[in-house]
């Protein structure tokens, strides 16, 4: 029998030795896992092999309830690791969309087979024989698996518009403060929860009474004893939703384009535009009157949250401990400024625990877990190896990808050898459109599996790096990403604790003093002697009236101290006493920054002498890093 086709009872020409044959079946929703789906799929296939006796069945695979567009499913992944182990030579299914309702994801299906060791084969579709003709095929039920899954897309979200057209509730679950009347039945409609309009009107109360936080809302809620739908605790995110929701707004927007959450939410397209029909008002019976809709609005403009700046990923999250207890998390100041926060600061009562700075402890915690790798024993370090089975996949898919290409190269020649005859005929014409076809169909399959191959170097390249860490002399964790220093992290058990409770770090912008510093490349010089001091008093003198010295701040102490805060990278508040009151030490330097005399100063001070860098965000607490 040729790789790729499953043998018919009636080919006498065929090996009669038996071929072991695994059974894959899926559904994606619950409804087909219950009633008919996995059982049509198990009566076809088992009718499908009792007409070739030479196909001996080893076992059935189910992924019940898993999404056709994944090429990773539970059922799945055992399959392959059973063809692997040699179990199976060829999977059968009921039809190719059972692999999947996307082109991209039945193709990753079928190479994920074939890599592992064996074939695919359907009930009710030919695939033909291995080589051109199979990927063509191939290609084309793909194509049409795909096009009938969009067209039932669009059925069900035409059905839905009509629906919200008509005032019913198209779908998904309903407004907080609303249930769904009718639920299952074609004229479902939203109508008042009474036990979660309660807590409409009590939040309408709360916010409009003003002086109060999100989170102050949502821990009023908590200490009443009211939870969520789902059963759990309040907080300021799960709050911010619901005072987002359609009781708050006055009506119900189904395809509404302005509030997206994440990857659930209204499809738009190029236009910013809902991709499968226009926003529809769906009416509602009113929890709160309209001027109370208007006050709750308004008030909550006054609190409203910024949109998040997406940053990357903070490895140490959870990692770090405060004096409180609690567990930092990661965060992205307003300065521009990656940190890690407390996560109690926005409690009623604030912990006060300090930000970090994030570069700084993720730089400390670096140095620890390399340390800890090369203290300990090459065969006691945790191990992560490029396995045998990915190395072999990335190969024979790299090879695919190449075969794909000269496939297309081979099209192209053969149709620009019959366009560059002298003579055309109809047939000459047919087979030039014929190869023309082949050509856009191979170009297509070569799209997905380029693709995919570039996943499999990531996750190679993922793999490769950090092997090479855990194995090198002298390991360098910052080499890797940050996904790729957490799972150090996780597997060291890493902690972080400040050891400095007292610390406090610099919040807010940096001083224009510090950024010319900065910008300049001026360092900090050394406290002034009594000559330095009388040249710096005779500039002063020549620049500024009388009156700039008959402020009883001293003049010198202020200017030690301003270098004092420089070197440390203290808070102005922070400053201490024998420098005098930190506002008009604070005033008097912006002065003379503003007039160009901080320059001149700074000129003066650092001849012949190396002063030190300024201080600013870098300013840490001591931190205690150790691991499991």
């Amino acid at each position: 029998m040729q790789q790729g086709t499953a043998p018919c009872a009636e080919d006498k020409s065929r090996d009669s030795e038996s071929i072991a044959v695994a059974a894959y079946m899926r559904v994606s929703t619950a409804e087909q896992r219950g009633k008919y789906g996995i059982p049509a799929q198990a009566d076809a296939i088992e009718a499908f092999l009792e007409k070739r006796p030479t196909l001996r069945l080893v076992g059935s695979w189910e992924d019940p309830g898993e999404s056709g567009s994944t090429d990773s499913r539970p059922g799945l992944d055992e399959l392959l690791l059973e063809i692997s182990a040699g179990r199976a030579d060829v999977v059968v299914v009921h039809s190719l969309d059972r692999l999947g309702r996307t082109e991209a994801a039945i193709w990753r299906c079928i190479w994920q087979v074939q890599d592992a060791g064996a074939e695919v084969e359907c009930c009710n579709q030919v695939l033909g024989e291995p080589g051109l003709d199979r990927w063509l095929t191939i290609d084309r039920l793909a194509q049409t698996v795909e096009a009938d899954y969009r067209r039932i897309v669009e059925r069900t979200q035409a059905g839905r518009q009509l629906k919200a057209v008509d005032g019913g509730w198209p779908g998904g679950p309903a407004p907080y403060g609303y249930r769904i009347s009718g639920k299952g039945a074609f004229g479902s409609a939203l109508e008042v929860d009474p036990a979660e309009a309660a807590v409409v009107r009590l939040l309408a109360d709360l916010v409009i009474e003003g002086g109060r936080t999100v989170t102050d809302i949502a821990e009023e809620l908590n200490r009443r004893g009211i939870l969520t739908r789902s059963g759990k605790s309040w907080t300021a995110t799960n709050l911010h939703r619901r005072l987002k929701s359609a009781a708050f707004l006055g009506e119900a927007v189904f395809r509404r384009s302005d509030q997206q959450w994440g990857g659930h939410c209204t499809r738009l397209d190029g236009s910013g535009r809902p991709l499968h029909g226009e926003s529809v008002v769906v009416p509602l019976p009113p929890i709160l009157p309209a001027d109370r809709i208007r006050a709750v609005q308004q008030s909550l403009a006054e609190f409203a949250r910024p949109r998040r700046i997406p940053v990357g990923e903070y490895p140490l999250t959870g990692r770090i401990h405060g004096s409180c207890g609690r567990p930092y998390v990661g965060c992205f100041r307003g300065d521009g400024v990656r940190t890690y926060r407390c996560s109690g600061w926005q409690a009623t009562d604030s912990c006060g625990c300090v930000f970090l700075r994030a570069d700084h402890v993720e730089e400390q915690v670096a140095r620890h877990v390399n340390a800890v790798l090369a203290s300990m024993p090459a065969h006691s370090r945790p191990t992560l190896s490029v396995s045998v089975e990915t190395l072999t996949r990335l190969r024979l898919h790299a090879e695919r990808v190449r075969s794909l290409k000269q496939l297309v190269a081979q099209c192209a020649e053969e149709r620009d050898g019959l366009r560059r005859q002298t003579q055309h005929s109809r047939a000459i014409a047919a087979a030039m459109r014929q190869l023309e076809a082949d050509k856009r169909a191979l170009e297509r399959v070569l799209a997905h599996a380029q693709d995919w191959l570039e996943e499999l170097e990531t996750r190679v390249s993922r793999d490769v790096r950090l092997a090479a860490v855990l194995g090198a002399a002298a390991p360098d964790s910052q080499t890797l990403l940050p996904s790729e220093q957490r799972y150090l992290i996780e597997v060291l058990e890493v902690r972080v604790d400040i050891a400095d409770p007292a610390f406090r770090y610099r919040e807010g912008t940096k001083c224009m003093t510090m950024q010319w510093h900065e910008r300049s490349g001026t360092p900090v010089p050394p406290d002034p002697t009594d000559n330095l001091w009388a040249r710096v008093e005779e500039l002063l003198r020549s620049r500024y009236r009388p009156h700039h010295f008959r402020s009883p701040l001293d003049l010198r102490a202020a200017l030690t101290g301003m270098l004092h805060r420089l070197r440390t990278g203290i808070l102005w508040r922070d400053l201490p006493e024998r420098f005098g009151d930190p506002r008009k030490v604070r005033f008097r330097q912006r002065t003379w920054l503003a007039d160009g005399v901080w320059a001149e100063i700074m000129e003066l001070l650092g001849d012949g002498e190396d002063g030190t860098p300024v201080l600013s965000h870098g300013a840490a607490p001591e931190l205690s890093v150790r691991s499991g």
